[in-house]
């Protein structure tokens, strides 16, 4: 949805710029530390009172509720312009310091192979040293994944603030880039075993789109990688000290992921070198047998345009053998002509 809802608007200004959908937003949160582990729902959540000693994360389904979010705004004290920003899907990767607390937006990637497109989910995050709010712009359940690893009782998760949480989540939504970049691997493979059989043709087209999702998957990492660096050098209360070890290999995992897509476009671009050698080569060969087949006929068009021209006094044209020789002639000159362009090795 275009963002021509905010013209004219004041900064702050709360309104829903994405697709109208018709799926209520689910709320739900969670109450943890090392020894309790225990759901929320939403009205817990809206009405929630902090203990000491617990950590929150209120993870919210859908954000085409702008009522939902102004409320867990006047909440947790969020300001205005985060809360601009999360109703604005398609928004920058980025992740601001607002002293008390920190905001984040990040995305999930969802590469579809048969219709060879990729699905980019903007997912928003807010914390502050006690909670951390997700706002996920489907109402499906990305961080299933992450809540069963919080269940454990052992998890690193539940032993740590909200900054680690913060940390898991980007961490999680990077090892998902991984498996659309193992995806673009495979599809690199096939299009190289194609390119290498020659009866198989293969379309300049699929290579193009599978080169625009690469260059759509590295605007997604690149930047990453530079907040990442940002959030590293931050001086802030609300990021542990042991988290920046984590947060370091995080960062580490985005550049092995520029460096492997970066290989990637290097090697679309070798396959499409060789299909265009192919295609050239190719071109050349029928330029050079259509050469061929018109200078063996030159001669013979010669011959039938002399004899076919309507001069009254043309001997040959009424001599009984006129048209043996005629074939004798052309016959000889054929032969000679294929003759010099074998030894050429033309044929």
């Amino acid at each position: 949805m275009s963002n021509k809802k905010k013209i004219g608007l004041s900064p702050g200004s709360l309104v829903y710029t994405g697709k109208m959908l018709n799926v209520k937003p689910v709320l739900k949160g969670l109450a943890y530390n090392p020894n309790d582990y225990s759901e929320l729902s939403e009205k817990e959540c809206l009405n929630l009172n902090l203990k000491q000693g617990f950590q929150y994360w209120l993870d919210l389904k859908g954000i085409n509720d702008v009522n939902l979010i102004s409320q867990l705004g006047e909440k947790f004290n969020i300001h205005r312009l985060i809360l601009e920003d999360v109703l604005d899907p398609g928004h920058r990767i980025k992740i601001e310091d607002y002293d008390a607390a920190l905001f984040g937006i990040i995305y999930n990637i969802e590469y579809n192979k048969e219709t060879k497109t990729l699905k980019k989910e903007q997912i928003s995050i807010y914390l502050n040293k006690t909670v951390l709010i997700s706002f996920q712009e489907d109402p499906d359940d990305s961080f299933a994944i992450i809540r069963n690893r919080m269940q454990m009782p052992l998890s690193r998760i539940r032993n740590r603030g909200s900054d680690y949480l913060f940390y898991a989540i980007i961490d999680y939504l990077v090892d998902r880039y991984y498996i659309t970049v193992e995806a673009f691997h495979d599809e690199i493979e096939i299009l190289e075993e194609k390119v290498l059989q020659e009866h198989i043709v293969l379309h300049l087209e699929d290579l193009h789109i599978l080169r625009n999702n690469i260059l759509a998957m590295k605007r997604v990492v690149f930047p990453l990688r530079e907040e990442i660096n940002q959030l590293k050098n931050l001086e802030s209360n609300l990021i542990d000290a042991s988290t920046f070890l984590f947060l370091r290999d995080l960062q580490d995992n985005i550049q092995h992921l520029i460096e492997t897509l970066d290989n990637q476009r290097e090697l679309l671009n070798g396959i499409r070198e060789l299909v265009m050698s192919r295609t050239n080569l190719q071109m050349n060969k029928d330029m050079k047998w259509l050469a061929m087949v018109s200078t063996v006929s030159i001669p013979i068009l010669f011959f039938t345009g002399v004899y076919g021209m309507n001069f009254e006094f043309m001997p040959e044209l009424k001599w009984r053998y006129g048209y043996l020789v005629w074939w004798l002639g052309v016959s000889a000159v054929l032969v000679t002509m294929i003759g010099f362009l074998k030894r050429k090795k033309m044929f």
